[in-house]
């Protein structure tokens, strides 16, 4: 193949999948006169460490059809900068260095898993806990919505609660001495919708509303949204090059769903799309929060954590609960006091000091408080 590499112009290389392809990095070790002009699919895996190269989906004709164009009109001076990156990267990045740095990762990997382990809510540790519950005068539930009370959908307006739900809900309301908080992302008009004739005490947007049980809506913290008009149109342009993703746009926040979009691609772009939003937020009051399947960018002065921190004044509480499933709960669990109960859904890394496997657990685990 070396005839044909050092004698094409253009390589163009456009797996719909690939581990690695070396044919990308062959096709760069062959130009000893740093010419030519590599055009590689993002799906390629050799395309995370070939920047340089004109990366492009596959699917899309349009983009590759510019790339083409691209590159055939390149200027020689930058074909030989790229190729001059390109061939300086691969010399240093060799096949004993990735092999070290794979066991160097793998081996930290463990040693953080045993650093971090948290344990599982088996019937010692429910037991245990439902003996404390029992025993306490004042109790206090927090509970996360989405992954947590009820499963993902495609759709997030799909998660209504199911009447399953609303009947274990009902039961935890009624109990005496106990206030059950949900904790959620979901804007407020959503849960006025879903929980419209209920009681239940709310607390939505990541915690700008709150709602006490039988009182009206109060907001915790007034926000500024004019800043949606710069980060709404990098999502849009993610969205247009990556099929089965769309924007949530909330009031004070813009979601980037990719539940539905390719999974291999959806996490490349998940990557990109962290990396630009993180430089262009770090200096104007906001976070990219990274759920499950989703993306979202709202204001770093209000979170779970701060919230749930202003509902422990309504105390003294000496039975305290708390369950979610993403990150954005860590703050809630971080604010809380060692004694209390917090639960993890998934047995990913988390400050939750017990872990239950999905939605169906939490269920049954909250029907024994009831």
């Amino acid at each position: 193949l070396i005839d044909l590499y050092t004698s094409s112009d253009i390589a163009l290389v456009t797996p719909i999948r690939d581990g690695m392809n070396l044919v990308a990095k062959e096709y760069v070790a062959t130009r000893v006169n740093q010419d030519g002009v590599l055009i590689l699919s993002e799906m390629a895996g050799a395309s995370n460490e070939l920047d340089e190269a004109i990366l492009i989906n596959p699917n899309n004709f349009e983009e590759l059809a510019n790339a083409l164009k691209n590159a055939l009109e390149m200027p020689l001076e930058e074909q030989k900068k790229r190729m001059g990156i390109l061939q300086k990267r691969l010399s240093r990045y060799t096949v004993e260095k990735w092999a070290k740095e794979f066991m160097k990762s793998l081996n930290s990997t463990l040693k953080e898993d045993t650093d971090n382990a948290v344990q599982k809510m088996n019937p010692t540790n429910q037991d245990s806990m439902l003996n404390d519950y029992n025993k306490s005068q004042k109790r206090l539930l927090f509970l996360d919505y989405d992954g947590t009370l009820a499963g993902f959908k495609n759709n997030p307006q799909d998660a209504k609660p199911d009447a399953e739900l609303i009947t274990l809900l009902d039961q935890l309301n009624e109990k005496q001495n106990t206030d059950f908080v949900i904790v959620s992302g979901r804007d407020r008009e959503t849960f006025e919708q879903w929980f419209n004739h209920k009681s239940y005490s709310l607390i939505t947007d990541h915690g700008v509303w709150l709602k006490d049980k039988n009182e009206d809506w109060k907001m915790l913290e007034r926000l500024k949204t004019d800043w949606m008009d710069n980060i709404l149109p990098i999502l849009e342009s993610f969205v247009d090059r990556t099929p089965g993703t769309f924007i949530e746009k909330k009031k004070y926040s813009l979601a980037w769903h990719y539940r539905k979009a390719d999974p291999e691609l959806a996490m490349k772009r998940a990557m990109e799309l962290n990396t630009v939003l993180t430089s262009m937020t770090s200096n104007n009051d906001l976070k990219v929060l990274k759920g499950n399947k989703v993306m979202e960018i709202k204001s770093s002065s209000v979170n779970k954590g701060r919230a749930t921190s202003r509902w422990l004044t309504k105390g003294p509480y000496d039975f305290i609960f708390a369950i979610g499933d993403d990150w954005t709960d860590e703050y809630m669990f971080d604010e809380l006091p060692n004694k209390a109960y917090t639960v993890k859904v998934g047995s990913k890394k988390t400050k939750a000091r017990y872990y239950v496997k999905d939605t169906e657990n939490v269920r049954e685990l909250l029907s024994r408080f009831v």
